[in-house]
């Protein structure tokens, strides 16, 4: 029995040889009865075979069932989730959520909500969304209270184990929190933080010059890189402030640091979305004159807000905490 590098040693020595054995081998038996060669050989100690199940295109795809995963390149994404909710179920919605994947696709979440009923007075849940690869949709873990049984009544690291499963994406940063009420309706968001900065960000603007970001309102133009190189401005449709207690704060090798929601994406200097959570240190980003290193990350929990900016024609403006200097991205709302 041949092995893998044997297999591999006779293609490149003699290519010719290689060649006549298969067809030979193919014809062995008659027509379609024959063996292949490359079938009937053995996995060796530095090459073994892949199974063909566990391809796309000629690629291993970690989404397939022929692939061991025990992790994977993390996708960014961008969106969130709202509620609604009564004294007995909650209702959730989401709208405008896209995958940003490692290999540079993206992958638009279709809006939708879902409503989970048969739930206690005034009590508190957990939910765990993620994108199901396969069936191209929204999943919950289930296994929890309600119909469908997707509020979990604790946070466990089971269900955030269950979210991130092979051929699943997780849609948010661990449990997304909701509560029903004691009486009347209320409501809430969860997810992702969207791509938001925090309030004090400074921004350049073609009418004001530099402000802050709170102060924009749409249809002001904000600095951005030009596709024909240089720099152009870039149109504020929609812009909402909100309460937020939670942050990363970057400081960059410019000296210039931003405060951003944990979600919030940038772009690498190779041109790949990253989540504001999954930077590292020395990453290299781009600014406003030049690339710039990430030197310091630190976590930031304290009361402030975040301001969402959307954008047209480009999803990408300067901003910084001093000056407008570091490329990143706004929030690109759903109609």
């Amino acid at each position: 029995m041949l092995t893998v590098p044997q297999m591999e040693a006779l293609r490149n020595a003699n290519p010719q040889l290689y060649e006549a054995l298969r067809r030979i081998a193919g014809a062995s038996l008659g027509p379609n009865q024959g063996w292949s060669l490359d079938d009937q050989i053995v996995d060796g100690t530095d090459y073994a075979r892949v199974v063909s199940g566990a391809l796309t295109a000629g690629n291993i795809d970690p989404s397939k069932s022929g692939v061991l995963m025990k992790g994977s390149v993390p996708p960014a994404w961008s969106g969130a989730f709202t509620y609604v909710s009564s004294t007995s179920s909650l209702t959730w919605s989401w709208s405008g959520l896209s995958i940003f994947r490692a290999d540079g696709t993206t992958t638009a979440v279709p809006d939708g909500s879902v409503a989970i009923s048969g739930l206690a007075v005034g009590t508190t849940y957990y939910f765990y969304p993620y994108w199901d690869d396969v069936a191209g949709a929204i999943g919950w873990v289930a296994g929890a209270s309600g119909a469908p049984a997707y509020a979990q009544p604790a946070k466990t690291n089971t269900a955030a184990q269950q979210q991130a499963l092979q051929g699943r994406v997780p849609l948010s940063q661990g449990a997304m929190v909701a509560a029903t009420t004691t009486s009347g309706t209320g409501g809430g968001s969860g997810g992702g933080s969207g791509s938001c900065l925090r309030s004090g960000t400074m921004v350049l603007t073609k009418e004001r010059g530099t402000v802050a970001i709170e102060t924009c309102t749409p249809g002001e133009h904000l600095r951005c890189p030009s596709q024909a190189r240089g720099e152009a401005w870039t149109r504020i449709i929609r812009l909402e402030i909100r309460n937020a207690d939670t942050f990363i704060r970057l400081h960059f090798s410019n000296t210039e640091s931003l405060d951003v929601t944990p979600h919030h994406i940038f772009t690498l200097a190779d041109g790949s979305p990253i989540r504001a959570e999954r930077l590292c240190l020395c990453d290299v980003l781009v600014g406003r004159f030049g690339r710039v290193t990430l030197k310091k990350i630190e976590a930031i929990v304290e009361p402030g807000q975040k301001v969402t900016v959307s954008c047209e024609p480009t999803h990408e403006f300067f901003a910084g905490r001093h000056a407008a200097s570091i490329l990143t991205h706004n929030y690109t709302f759903s109609s």
